[in-house]
Formats: structure tokens, sequence, C-alpha cells
């Protein structure tokens, strides 16, 4: 069975919910424990963990029809969808991952590549066991590393704009919105099952959030951290 990564589709974006509405739903829903069981397992089995993370599905602001959201080193600002930029997010839907947020930095691999089909196979299923798929998305880290420093990203105007966390603004409700893990045992931990039935052993799982949004509840516009 292939999972096919799909064409983008401007209202793949803009059907995403705003900030306010998608912590309401992932507070409404297991979605934290099986974010750091089932979800975190996934990752570690398929040793995606080093180069994908979940994000919590949202927008920033809505898009025009020739629109797509392109992250350009700090900065994530739309561009026309003739730009050639990369999938760096996606979502989960009944035909496939649909794309919603893309890239002109390099990836590590490539969501089309077919080492990624295992993968994108069982955490689809995952989700959509779990009614989810609406909830979570995938994404790639690119050069972010699992202890990198923390910093956040805000919304002005059409843009979000990427800082330091110590020097950027503070102002508004923290919202957790990208996770990744690591088998590396150090830090905050959960226990997944075993990876293999051969050894036995229970990896421990890493969850870090990586990335939070600011901004208030149920407004379109807000600002969002690493």
């Amino acid at each position: 069975m292939t999972f096919h990564v799909l064409p983008y589709a401007v209202e793949c974006y803009n059907s995403l919910p705003e900030l306010g509405v998608a912590k309401d739903q992932f507070e409404s829903t297991r979605a934290s424990e099986i974010l750091f069981t089932e979800i975190g397992k996934a990752f570690v089995k398929h040793h995606v963990e080093n180069t994908l993370g979940i994000v919590l599905l949202h927008n920033h602001f809505l898009l025009e029809h020739h629109e797509m959201l392109v992250n350009v080193d700090s900065v994530v600002v739309p561009w026309d969808t003739t730009s050639g930029a990369t999938e760096l997010a996606g979502r989960f839907t009944d035909r496939g991952l649909a794309p919603y947020e893309f890239t002109h930095a390099a990836v590590e691999v490539s969501l089309h590549h077919h080492l990624m089909q295992p993968f994108l196979l069982e955490l689809g299923a995952i989700l959509e066991k779990r009614n989810l798929a609406n909830i979570l998305g995938i994404c790639s880290l690119g050069e972010k590393f699992i202890d990198s420093p923390a910093t956040m990203e805000f919304t002005s105007g059409r843009a979000n704009i990427t800082l330091p966390f110590d020097i950027a603004p503070h102002d508004g409700t923290v919202i957790d919105a990208m996770w990744r893990f690591s088998s590396d045992p150090l830090g905050s931990s959960v226990h997944a099952g075993p990876t293999s039935q051969e050894d036995g052993k229970r990896p421990t799982v890493f969850g870090q959030c990586k990335n939070r949004c600011k901004g208030k509840p149920h407004a379109k516009r807000h600002v969002k951290h690493t």
C-alpha cells in the first residue's frame, strides 16, 4: 500500500482552525496521552525522530488561491504557488498527506521518499484510529536539533517572524504547538513499547515541546514559539 503526498491546495491550509479552536480541540481529546505513547513510539521505531516532528494544526491567516505559506530562514510568508518550494508540513487526510507549509531550505528526508512510506502509513493509521487527523500533523525539523535553544514565532501582518525566546514579545497566551521525540533517555520522558520482538527492550521516548504559539485564544492573529 502506498501513502501518497498530495498536490498542494490552498484550502488545505485555509480550512485549518485558528489557534484557540485548535487548542480546545487538542485539550478535549486524549491527544496529549497518545502523543507521548503511540505517536512517540512510531517516530522512534521508524528512526524519524531527528527529521520529523508533530504539529498542532492551525492557521495564522487566510491565503489567496494563488498563495502558499513558505518558510524562508526565520520568516514565514505567503508566496506564489509557482515558487517551487518543498513540502515542510502536512496534514493527514483520507486521500493521503496534504502539504500546507513549504520551505526553500534543504530538507534532510523528503516526504516523497520511499523510506517514509512505512512511517506515514503507521502514523496515519494511529491518527485516524484516535480521531486526531484534524488535530495533529507532521513537519520537517530541518536543522533544528533536539537541544536547540527555544525561539518564538510571532505573527506580524501576513508574516511570522522567529526570534530567540529571550528577546521576543511575551504577551499573550502560550500554547504548545510542535513536539519532537528522541530515544535519548535524558530529560522528561515516557516509555513506549518494544521496537522489536527480538530484543524486547523498552526504549525511552523523550517528548519535548519545541514550538509554542502565543496569542489570544480564539484570535485570528497569534504568535508561536519553539
